[in-house]
Formats: C-alpha cells, sequence, structure tokens
C-alpha cells in the first residue's frame, strides 16, 4: 500500500490555506535523553595506580587547566596540560595528573579560558600486585554508530550506567574499576566521529571511569595510517612487566592489580606483534604478581554469523601462544554486532564477542554455521560485568541485554538489563574425574551404534558443561572420524517474530551419550574414547578407549586421498590421509614424480593401507620439484582415487608495490625465492577464477618478462603486465608450463567503479520492495550494499539502509523499506565493511506527496492551481476528497511534472475543506 501526504485547501471568500501531514515515523523513543550530560566532560584513559590521564574538547580555547585533591571542598592542586589543534573546531586538551596514591578517590574539574566543567570523581587503581578485594570491569562493544537521532551507544551506556548502580547501591566510580572497549570506537577515523560520537555518548561514564580501547577495522577508515586515533589515545609509556610494544597505541599491554591486560591488533597482525605476544606470556607465567590475563582482539577468536570474519591471526597463531599459560582466561572481540560466548576445544580459555549495539546484525541476515567451541550466539545489543573475587581467585562474568534490533523502534529497548549469560572462571579447581565409555559388542555390528559414557564426577561441586567424543581408525587418535564437542546449552538462532527468542537446539539432547546413525562410518575397525567438560571450562581426563568393528555399512564415500597442504619444505613429514577405500590388506598409497607412470616407473615413496580410512606418514625427503600421490588397490597399479599433487622445495615470494591500480597503470609482480625453472612462469587471473586450461590467465609472462623460455632459470626479479581491464585479481607463480600455482597468490585491483550495480527502475514507489543487482563485486566477506541519500558522504553521513551481499562476487539483494521517506537516493557496493565503494552510484527517488502544493489559488475559492516536480517515467493520480475516506481521481498524469486546475465550487460562500494527494501508480 503506498503511503501518501495530503494537500489540504480551506476554502471560503477570498481565504485559502494548505497543510500537509508529516511522514510518520514507526514509533516515539521510550527514554527522553534531554538529561543527556553537557558541557565539557572529561574523558579519562591510562589509568595507573600513581597517574590518570584526562582529556576533553572544545571548539577553540587554548587553555588547559585541572583542579583536583582528594576533598571536593579544597582542591588545592592545580596543573596545566597540553592543547592540540587537531582541526577547526577540534582543540583536544590533555592532562596527565601524576604522583597520585593509589585505590584514592579524587575529586576534580576541568578548565579554559571560557569554560568550567562540573565537579567529578575518579578513583585511582589499586597498587600493582594486589590480589585482594574485588576488581571489576565493565566492557562495551561496537560505540560506531554516530546517529545523531536514536544514540543508539549512548543509550547503551546509559542504561549500563545506571544497572550497575543499581546493581551495587553507589556512584559508578565506586564499583568500577575501568571500561575496556574491543574496537571500533567510530564508525570512520575522523575527528567528528572521535568527538561527537566516542567522547560524546561515552559522556555518562567517561569523567568517572578510565576507559581503554582497541584498534578495530573502522579506526583505519578515512585515517589508515592512525594518526587522528594516536593524537587521541596516549598509550605509549605503557608496558605490562617490563615488556613494552613494538608500536604503542596500535597493540599495548599493562596491569592492574594482579590482571595482565592485552590489547591487540586484528588489523596490523604480523612478525612484531606475535613475538610481542610471546614475550608477554613469557613474563606474566613466571611473575607471582599477575595471576589472571585477558586479551583483546577487535576481529572475533570465532563468530557463527558471517562465518569466516574473524581474526585468523588471534585463533591459528596468538591463542595457542597465550594458551601456554593457564593464567590467560579470556579473549574478548567484537566486530559481529551481537553477543557471542564459547570455549576454546583444548584450553580452559572462554572467548566472547562484545558487539554492542553498531549496524543491525540478526539471524538469518548472513551465512550461518554452528560451531562446537561456540555455546551460544544471542542477536542483542549487550554489555558485560566482569568481577574479580581476588581473594577467591575467581572471573565472574556476566551479560546483560538491553534491546533488540528486530523490534519495532517504539519497543526497540525493551529488555532492561536482561541477564543472557553467566559464568566462571576458578583458579586452582581440579579437573572432573575421567569418564568411562561402555564397550560395544566384541562381535562385529551394523549400525545404528549409540556410545555412552559414564555419568559426569566431580570433587568440585562444578556442573557439566560439555562432551567430547573421538572416533578414530588408529589407538592414537590421529585418523579422526568422529571429532565432536558438544555444549549441555547451545544456543543458536532465534524464534522468529514477534519474539525473537534465543533457542536452544540441545534442550532436548542427551549429551552423555553420542548416536552413530546408520552408514556413519564405512565397514572396519574403530576405537572410541570420551571426556568431560566442567562449568569451569577444565576438561576431565580422555577415558580408556573401546574398540568395535563395523559391518553392513554402506557408506557412500568414493575412494578419495587428501594433503594438508600442497607446497612442502624438502625435509617436512608429508602425511597423506585416505577415505572410503576398499579395506583390502593389500591396498596402498605411492608417491612419484610427476610425468611418471606407475607400473612401468616404479613408486619413489610407498606404504600399504589398513583398513578402508586412515593416514599414513611418510618421513623420506623427496627432492625438489613436482609429485602426486595415488591410491592403488590389491597390490596392482589400479588407481582408485584421484591423483593429489603437490610440489616440494622453496615456495616463491609474490609481491606487488600497492593493491589498487588505475586503468592503463602497469601492474608491477615482483617475484624472489621460487625454483627458477625456465619454464616457470608468472599469471593473473580474475578473483574467482582457477588456474586451467579451460580458463586461460589474463595475461601471463615467463619469468624473463617475455613469452619466449629464457636459456636459463631467473631467480628473481620484476614483471610488468600493461592493460589489464578493470577488475579484481591475483597472481600467482606456475611451474614447468603447467597450472600448479606454488606461491601465497596476492591480489590487487586495476581501476575504479569496478563493480556493476543495477535497479530496474530509477523510481521506487513508496513502500515497495526494491532489488539491486551487482556484478564484478570483490567477493570478500563483509562487501556491502548501501544506500545513502543524494548529496551524502558515506562515513560522515548517515547510511539510509544496508544489506550484507554475502562475499558473492554477483548476485543480488532485496530491500524492503516501507518507511524510507520521500527524496533522492543512491545505492552503491562497498568492500569488506569499510566505506570504500568499489562500484557506480545508481540514482533512484522514492516520490512523495510533500511534492504537492499550491502555485495559485482563486480569491473566491472556486479553483486551485497545483504544481509538481517532473519525474521522468512514473505515473501518477491526483486525488481529491472531501472526507479523506472517499477519494476521486482528479488527474493521471504520466511522465512529466506540470500544473493542473481544480475548480471547487464556483460561488460558494460557506467555507469548506478539500483534500489532495498525489499517489504512483
Amino acid at each position: 500500500m503506498n503511503r501518501s501526504r495530503f494537500l489540504r485547501l480551506l476554502t471560503a471568500s477570498g481565504a485559502s490555506a494548505f497543510a500537509f501531514r508529516p511522514f510518520r515515523a514507526l514509533g516515539a523513543i521510550d527514554y527522553d535523553f534531554s538529561g543527556t550530560p553537557a558541557g565539557l566532560r572529561p574523558y579519562l584513559h591510562a589509568p595507573r595506580p600513581d597517574s590518570m590521564r584526562v582529556s576533553w574538547w572544545t571548539d577553540a580555547d587554548s587553555q588547559t587547566f585541572i583542579d583536583y585533591g582528594t576533598d571536593m571542598a579544597a582542591l588545592e592542586h592545580t596543573v596545566s596540560g597540553t592543547r592540540n589543534v587537531l582541526g577547526s573546531n577540534y582543540h583536544y586538551h590533555t592532562v596527565q595528573l601524576t604522583g597520585l596514591q593509589p585505590d584514592t578517590y579524587y575529586h576534580y574539574r576541568v578548565r579554559t579560558e571560557n569554560l568550567t566543567s562540573a565537579m567529578f570523581r575518579f578513583r585511582t587503581p589499586k597498587p600493582l600486585g594486589t590480589a585482594t578485594g574485588k576488581f571489576r570491569v565493565l566492557v562495551l562493544g561496537d560505540n560506531q554508530i554516530i546517529d545523531p537521532a536514536q544514540r543508539r551507544f549512548e543509550r547503551l551506556v546509559e542504561r549500563a550506567k545506571k544497572k550497575v548502580e543499581d546493581l551495587y547501591g553507589v556512584p559508578i566510580e565506586e564499583s568500577i574499576d575501568f571500561v575496556l572497549m574491543p574496537g571500533d570506537q567510530v564508525d570512520v577515523g575522523t575527528l567528528q566521529h572521535y568527538r561527537h560520537l566516542h567522547f560524546e555518548f561515552n559522556g555518562w561514564i567517561s569523567p568517572y571511569l578510565p576507559i581503554m580501547t582497541t584498534i578495530g577495522n573502522h579506526e583505519t577508515y578515512s585515517d589508515p595510517g592512525l594518526a587522528n586515533y594516536k593524537a587521541v589515545f596516549h598509550y605509549d609509556d605503557l608496558d605490562c612487566l617490563g615488556v613494552s610494544s613494538p608500536d604503542p597505541e596500535v597493540y599495548y599491554a599493562y596491569q592492574l592489580a594482579n590482571i595482565a591486560f592485552v590489547h591487540t591488533s586484528s588489523e596490523h597482525t604480523g612478525a612484531a606483534q606475535t613475538g610481542w605476544v610471546q614475550d608477554l606470556v613469557s613474563a606474566a607465567e613466571t611473575n607471582p604478581q599477575v595471576e589472571w590475563m585477558i586479551s583483546l582482539c577487535h576481529r572475533p577468536y570465532n563468530a557463527e554469523q558471517y562465518i569466516g570474519d574473524i581474526s585468523n591471526w588471534m585463533r591459528n597463531t596468538a591463542m595457542p601462544i597465550f594458551a601456554r599459560t593457564e593464567k590467560h582466561v579470556l579473549n574478548i572481540g567484537a566486530h559481529h554486532h551481537l553477543y557471542a560466548r564459547g570455549q576454546t576445544r583444548e584450553w580452559p580459555v572462554y572467548h566472547i564477542i562484545s558487539g554492542g549495539s553498531a549496524w543491525d546484525q540478526y539471524w538469518g541476515q548472513s551465512n550461518e554455521a554452528d560451531y562446537d567451541d561456540v555455546q551460544k550466539t544471542i542477536a542483542n545489543w549487550a554489555w558485560q560485568l566482569i568481577e574479580f573475587d581476588l581473594d577467591a581467585r575467581t572471573m565472574d562474568v556476566r551479560c546483560f541485554a538491553e534491546a533488540n534490533v528486530r523490534f519495532p523502534e517504539a519497543n526497540r529497548w525493551s529488555y532492561h538489563s536482561r541477564l543472557i549469560d553467566h559464568f566462571q572462571r576458578k583458579l586452582d579447581l581440579p579437573a572432573p574425574d575421567a569418564p568411562t565409555l561402555a564397550a560395544p559388542p566384541a562381535e562385529p555390528l551394523e549400525l545404528p551404534l549409540t556410545l555412552e559414557s559414564s555419568a559426569y564426577v566431580s570433587a568440585t561441586g562444578e556442573n557439566l558443561n560439555s562432551t567430547w567424543f573421538q572416533i578414530a581408525t588408529d589407538t592414537d587418535f590421529k585418523d579422526l572420524k568422529v571429532d565432536r564437542i558438544r555444549d549441555v546449552e547451545n544456543i543458536f538462532g532465534d524464534t522468529g517474530a514477534p519474539d525473537f527468542e534465543p533457542v536452544d537446539i540441545h534442550a532436548d539432547l542427551d549429551i552423555i551419550q553420542y548416536l552413530l546413525p546408520a552408514n556413519a562410518l564405512a565397514n572396519g575397525s574403530y576405537h572410541a574414547r570420551v571426556r568431560h567438560r566442567d562449568t569451569n571450562a577444565r576438561w576431565s581426563p580422555w577415558s580408556a578407549a573401546v574398540a568395535f568393528e563395523v559391518t553392513g555399512s554402506s557408506a557412500a564415500d568414493d575412494p578419495a586421498i587428501t594433503l594438508q597442504k600442497h607446497v612442502y619444505a624438502l625435509d617436512e613429514r608429508i602425511r597423506i590421509d585416505y577415505d572410503g577405500g576398499p579395506g583390502i590388506a593389500t591396498d596402498w598409497i605411492g608417491i612419484y614424480r610427476k610425468g611418471d607412470t606407475p607400473g612401468p616407473v616404479a613408486s619413489t615413496l610407498w606404504s600399504y593401507v589398513t583398513g578402508s580410512s586412515g593416514f599414513r606418514e611418510f618421513d623420506a625427503k623427496l627432492t625438489e620439484g613436482e609429485w602426486f600421490a595415488a591410491f592403488f588397490t590389491n597390490d596392482g597399479y589400479t588407481e582408485i582415487a584421484p591423483r593429489v599433487p603437490f610440489y616440494v622445495g622453496h615456495p616463491p615470494t609474490l609481491a606487488t608495490g600497492k593493491s589498487g591500480y588505475d586503468e592503463g597503470e602497469a601492474v608491477a609482480i615482483d617475484f624472489t625465492g621460487g625454483p627458477a625453472g625456465v619454464t616457470d612462469w608468472i599469471g593473473i587471473y580474475r578473483i574467482g577464477e582457477a588456474a586451467g586450461e579451460a580458463n586461460p590467465a589474463q595475461d601471463w609472462d615467463y619469468l624473463n618478462g617475455t613469452r619466449t623460455p629464457p636459456a636459463s632459470g631467473v631467480a628473481s626479479g620484476s614483471l610488468a603486465f600493461d592493460g589489464l581491464p578493470k577488475g579484481y585479481y591475483y597472481a600467482d607463480y606456475f611451474v614447468n608450463d603447467g597450472y600448479f600455482g606454488i606461491a601465497e597468490p596476492i591480489h590487487f585491483s586495476v581501476g575504479t567503479e569496478i563493480s556493476v550495480v543495477l535497479i530496474d527502475s530509477p523510481v521506487v514507489n513508496p513502500g515497495d520492495g526494491f532489488t539491486v543487482r551487482f556484478s564484478g563485486g570483490p567477493g570478500t566477506p563483509k562487501d556491502w550494499m548501501g544506500i545513502f541519500r543524494k548529496g551524502d558522504t558515506p562515513g560522515p553521513d548517515p547510511l539510509t539502509a544496508y544489506l550484507y551481499v554475502d562475499g558473492n562476487t554477483t548476485g543480488s539483494v532485496t530491500f524492503q523499506l516501507p518507511d524510507l521517506p520521500p527524496g533522492d537516493y543512491w545505492v552503491a557496493l562497498f568492500i569488506n565493511d569499510s566505506y570504500t565503494e568499489v562500484s557506480n552510484r545508481f540514482e533512484f527517488s522514492v516520490p512523495g506527496n510533500e511534492e504537492l502544493k499550491i502555485e495559485e489559488s482563486a480569491l473566491d475559492g472556486s479553483s486551485i492551481i497545483l504544481a509538481w516536480p517532473s519525474r521522468v517515467g512514473t505515473d501518477y493520480d491526483i486525488e481529491g476528497s472531501d472526507d479523506l475516506e472517499t477519494w476521486e481521481t482528479v488527474r493521471s498524469v504520466r511522465g512529466t511534472g506540470g500544473r493542473i486546475e481544480e475548480t471547487v465550487d464556483a460561488g460558494s460562500t460557506e467555507p469548506r475543506q478539500r483534500f489532495f494527494r498525489i499517489k504512483t501508480r
């Protein structure tokens, strides 16, 4: 149904008037923000037992003073600081208070030559190494949206403050020690967003509690060198246990009480940061003054929505280093705008996502998967409270939800600090007892089979949280066929409209049992074991293994062999997994050089297999070059699975000077360290296209820069590729005139507005859904389609609507925007959660009745002339009514604006109302 505005004409002798019905929003907000803090709002950060940094903004003031003391009636100290002019109307004032006493309340006010703040109070941290009392941390995720109307992050902060003060019955600075923020404090790294988003929205708490920030991807937008971030936040004087960061502000650590807090950067991973984490863990492990460690990384350890959009550096590199010490108990991420919690598979470490209240994220919006190291994902806007009982050596974490983005705005903020998660980590508690696994029948059995663990037993009082079942073909459990962790509670998805409540998909599951359905395993011999995890995240020892044999199975897997990678070092062990084999005792796996024919040519390495599935490892060193593995049956040379090629040797390194090139600009690909074969070559392919005979390269050259092989190998150099059409590409190093790439491919783009977006019509009827088609996208996980008003600049100006495209390079998204106001808009594709446009801007309009206006009116009220602007290709009906119930068509028009004259009861002496509206057809 089309929404329309009304033009009312009140006619009488010599009188006329008109009025418009305003655009109706979904509903009024349920909280009055007229009480939002005003005036100078100081911002505390970099807390130390003997110092505190205090900052604030003014438009133009030059002086910087703080008056402070332990008695608010007598502020006995006054200190001056620095004023940094970062831009017009962006004067940044900073004072570092030093010589303070630990665990002491200080009253203070900040002032300039023109302004003086209200009186505030903060508490300095406890002495380093303190191991008694309570230590509490407030965690607030992505700030990100500046939205001056909704101010959604400000609501989250205000409600967190209220809940904390209700919980403890004291002002927030008496109960909370400081605030952690895991990244995306802004939407773009501009001064406007730092001042009017991060500082302003945190004004409820920033004068009372120090806030410590983490680099997110949005801090780098519009500020790739982080100049604004480093001008605003000062962490370069912090260290932890004598370990200083090689790149302070970008990643850094500090100690408060007996807890080490480590802020890593998911946007600046590399050897330097990894080495720094190693040094911190080594120092903390041997230092008795640190008993706890918490790490932060903006992109999370894992996520069940927008799967794959995580920090692989944290998951695969940093977390194993952190896990070397059991002092590391919690990793905090963000990036996804919801709450999630899980436990790492192997270690007693919790990980959470604190997604704040940023851009909308909800179930059904993206690619999703249920992971066994994520116990719950709840699409609410929420915040967390961490409480350490330092005497009891206990960490208690609670998560409070405030809002659900799927609710209409009128009741969106209706949760009122609902407790949606609670977990603990306690040091020194023993693990649960090892379970036993009931032995299956001794004779061969047909599936289904239920494996059953003994009951959970623990001396600590902790409850059962998880079970871990493994089934393998070998007694060392290296060739795993089942490797499954299940939690007592597994929150995944929601109930849908109208309540959107979280769903526990394990509500009716007995995790003590594990069902192997029919045909779940191929015929053969297996070993199974189980262990239990308690609510303290501690695993029991494994049970003793039980053996069983499966028969009568018709598992449909074809024989296959797999390798863990495709390039190996000269002295590296090679593991080959096999599956779906016939199970004949003389089945075997062989390794051959490329070009060898099994049979006439003997294998270089070979081994019999055991059963229909398993793995074999080969220790003998292979010479440099291309090889393949093959799966043979019954001591013969009949191959029963596709060959798997691999390369042995030093992989080359490819590099390019930049990630984006202009059309017509030569793309330089540098190479070094490769095998330097005379027919080795470098090829350029479009993203999403695989190299092969059926898919020729966009461009290629041998290593000498020509298409004639060189007389001798070229070990290093640079190739220039001209004339690439605009698009997204990757380059790889291929060996021996073949299509086997052995380098880590490098990615780059050519041109601007590479992608194409299109709507079928440039006019979208009010209330109608519309589809935006796209092609030539970058194919990164969080590419998104955004709608802005005409004339707006992405980032500084508010976003009207958006949808992610799920990493697709070609496809469509459909917007359902029933309340999109009339006006002119444009839509474009943006790359990977950034404000970098990668497509054309497709302009469209939403017509509305506010365009219908009175141009002239007869003095006697007998007629009016209505006018409207031109909108080519749009059909309109001009309708009139005396009572807003019975409408008649006055005029139908198409494709242009214009003027119409409407007669209204000529000669009438009585005033009357006449309503008009314009509707699109």
